[in-house]
């Protein structure tokens, strides 16, 4: 028996308070909190959604501590709070600065977590650190609970549950992806990507990738080639170019550590590319300008990051009402008994901009799936952990539609 159903980290950023906001509109008949290390700007975050939605008489509890744990006390401090739960989700990022220990008391209390990181080395990391005993408490701890990378793990995931279905195995996938052009990144968003591209990289590594350690501590039989284009071409199935983007790289891991974890197929290859169909040449070189900006910081963020949105900032409302995302997707099974190939095609459409708005949402909604959900523990993905039941929750509650067939 635990207090809350749900505790929200990181109420006070952006996609925080998007996310607490899905949860007064839901009123789902859970019982959750909002942690935060400022009671009292958490408190008015939390009393203006209130009155913006109506809920004012709805309000969460704030419970207070830092994610940042300087010292034991800090720690136990965060781990009283954390017990109190059985589900605790965050979007307080940079997640290799912040949730470090959130995790690794998840993983030893128990909880189960879930969070909107778009990191592959801190996801790398707390396999390394809390794998093991996050399967022996049954935490599930879950990364990429978001728009990095819900539509494209879960898209492999159903090719290649589909597959399985046909007796059938699933040996190539490739996704493709189109996002609305006034897609904008928040302040928070930023401030991960300056903190990746600037920190300084650790030596030495370990025997294998431990996206592809399995739930016994071995190394995975079941591996993923990379096959991501490079450069820019063209792409004659949808009539325009495509090629790779800055999140590319996380979605492909993330679909590694999934088939580590499933078994899709001993040989896996996967290819994911941004499509650049709807992109004018001002928003082509409006984009490589920016991308040169958050390189500036890097190099020297006491002079360029001024320039960039601060943590808490973001797009405008107008500008997520307009957003949309099309994960497009083709794949090849192969049958194991007559060797005969079939193609798959697919496309997970949501309206709405994804990046913040609805990551969010599948954050809440991860949530809600981790509460009934029953498997195993461990430092997992969306696939592994929840499999089609947040596929169907997507589609009942933020009307995403995944369609699925042969080609």
């Amino acid at each position: 028996s635990r207090e809350y159903d749900i505790v929200l980290f990181g109420v006070t950023g952006f996609t925080g308070r998007l996310a607490a906001e899905h949860l007064l509109l839901k009123a789902y008949p859970v019982k959750w909190a909002a942690c935060a290390r400022n009671e009292s700007k958490a408190a008015a975050v939390l009393q203006d959604l209130g009155e913006k939605v109506g809920k004012s008489s709805a309000l969460p509890k704030v419970e207070v501590c830092d994610l940042v744990c300087a010292t034991e006390a800090d720690e136990a401090r965060l781990r009283a709070v954390v017990r109190r739960a059985k589900c605790v989700i965050t979007t307080a990022g940079p997640f290799e600065k912040y949730g470090q220990t959130l995790v690794k008391v998840c993983a030893e209390e128990g909880v189960h977590y879930a969070d909107i990181a778009g990191e592959s080395d801190f996801f790398r990391l707390m396999i390394e650190r809390h794998d093991g005993t996050a399967h022996r408490t049954g935490a599930k701890i879950v990364v990429h609970c978001g728009n990095d990378c819900i539509p494209w793990d879960l898209t492999v995931f159903e090719m290649s549950k589909y597959a399985q279905s046909k007796g059938a195995e699933l040996v190539e996938a490739s996704t493709f992806t189109e996002m609305h052009a006034s897609a904008a990144l928040s302040g928070g968003s930023l401030t991960t990507a300056v903190y990746q591209l600037g920190k300084k990289r650790v030596a030495g590594k370990p025997d294998f990738d431990p996206l592809l350690r399995t739930r016994q501590g071995s190394k995975s039989e079941s591996l993923t080639k990379i096959a991501s284009p490079k450069r820019e071409q063209y792409v004659p199935e949808f009539k325009c170019r495509g090629g790779p983007w800055i999140m590319g790289p996380v979605m492909a891991n993330c679909v590694r550590r999934s088939n580590a974890l499933l078994g899709y197929s001993p040989n896996l290859l996967y290819g994911e590319m941004m499509l650049r169909c709807n992109s004018t040449w001002g928003h082509y070189f409006g984009e490589k300008a920016y991308t040169a900006l958050v390189g500036a910081a890097v190099m020297m963020p006491s002079v360029f990051q001024r320039f960039l949105p601060g943590p808490g900032e973001g797009p405008t409302r107008e500008t997520m009402d307009a957003g949309w995302l099309n994960v497009y997707a083709t794949g090849k099974i192969v049958d194991k008994k007559s060797g005969q190939s079939t193609l798959l095609k697919s496309k997970f459409h949501f309206d709405g901009d994804t990046t913040y708005l609805n990551t969010a949402r599948m954050l809440v909604e991860s949530a809600m799936v981790l509460l009934t959900k029953e498997g195993p523990g461990g430092v997992t993905t969306p696939a592994a952990a929840m499999g089609s039941d947040i596929v169907q929750r997507l589609e009942t509650e933020l009307g995403a539609k995944l369609e699925l067939c042969e080609d």
